[in-house]
């Protein structure tokens, strides 16, 4: 996974806010990436539409596939570092 690629994706959509938070677990022996993010006030009936789009530039950019959800609008944190959008929940070995 590419958190400068998964940027990229983001915020080459412009009806996507431009905060947003990966959280990557383990489902068995799959990794399960969840996306989420908030939609610029306004665009929530194109949902389906930008979800689409997102993925689409997800899949091309990182080759992964991503759960996404959108969450309301000012909910997630501010980040100021990249790091910290990150989340890797997985347990170590």
């Amino acid at each position: 996974m590419a958190p400068t690629a998964i940027e990229e994706a983001v915020r080459g959509i412009p009806e996507v806010e431009n905060e947003y938070e990966v959280i990557v677990t383990k489902k068995g022996e799959v990794d399960d990436i969840l996306l989420r993010i908030e939609l610029v006030p306004g665009k929530e009936r194109e949902s389906e539409m930008i979800l689409s789009r997102l993925k689409d530039q997800l899949r091309i950019k990182t080759n992964l596939g991503y759960r996404i959800k959108v969450v309301p609008f000012g909910s997630l944190p501010r980040f100021e570092l990249k790091a910290k959008r990150f989340k890797d929940l997985r347990k170590r070995a």
